[in-house]
């Protein structure tokens, strides 16, 4: 397994599609954080209604495409010019390739998570300045929302994964699971309450709060996630045991 792991490391690390994706969902949620604080506006009426402590939190989400993005290129490079038919030569148990990937994956979002969101914090309440919150001043709970956001992360990098292999394409998990992290889903919330169990919104709270909507609270929704990761890991493992990964 470890030998299987350095290999799958290896690849996801030297393609540069996966270097981009990389490059990219760590830059992105500090810059936005640096525009917001900006942005930001002291009298203005909806600043008292957002906490201090989510300053640097509420650009997680967009963050969420782009580890939707290296989980699909992680699990899915391989099925173009049936790379993956060597991959399985040289290691025959698929179970183990593909937990690989899976560990890669979930690695990598978490890895990507912490440090991104830890950047995107530390730059928004220095941005901020009076209205932000000294590196001393930071709370334990801002502690568990970065750990919220790595959980976050670390289940839809799962759920792509497990998408693409089902799949065989990582086009077909962009087109299904980008346009519901980018709000398709959240806008329908009210006339359809049940949609909050869908993975997309049931972790949404793990990001950062959003009080009034009518979605699952943290714990509960880090479990319903978890719940479609293991069965979508699970349903994939099946599959691809037994299917043909030639074409």
């Amino acid at each position: 397994m470890i030998h299987t792991l350095r290999a799958e490391w290896t690849k996801a690390l030297t393609l540069r599609s996966i270097q981009g994706t990389i490059a990219a969902a760590l830059l992105v949620p500090p810059v936005l954080a640096f525009a917001s604080a900006l942005a930001f506006d002291g009298e203005a009426p909806t600043t008292a209604s957002f906490p201090i402590e989510s300053h640097g939190f509420e650009t997680a989400g967009f963050g969420q495409p782009l580890i939707i993005l290296l989980a699909a290129l992680v699990a899915g490079t391989e099925y173009i010019d049936a790379q993956l038919a060597t991959t399985l030569t040289a290691t025959p148990r698929r179970g183990r390739v593909l937990a690989a990937k899976f560990i890669v994956t979930a690695a990598a979002a978490v890895a990507v998570g912490i440090v991104a969101t830890s950047a995107a914090v530390l730059l928004e309440h220095a941005a901020l300045g009076e209205h932000g919150l000294s590196v001393s001043e930071f709370t334990a709970g801002m502690g568990w929302n970065l750990v919220g956001v790595a959980v976050n992360y670390a289940l839809i990098g799962l759920i792509a994964a497990a998408v693409t292999v089902l799949a065989r394409t990582f086009i077909v998990t962009l087109v299904v699971l980008v346009p519901l992290v980018l709000g398709l889903t959240i806008s329908w919330l009210g006339p359809v309450p049940a949609l909050r169990f869908l993975p997309d919104l049931a972790g949404l709270q793990l990001l950062t709060g959003y009080p009034g909507v009518g979605l699952l609270d943290p714990i509960p929704g880090a479990v319903v996630m978890a719940a479609w990761a293991a069965l979508l890991c699970i349903a994939s493992w099946l599959v691809f045991r037994r299917r043909d990964t030639t074409g």
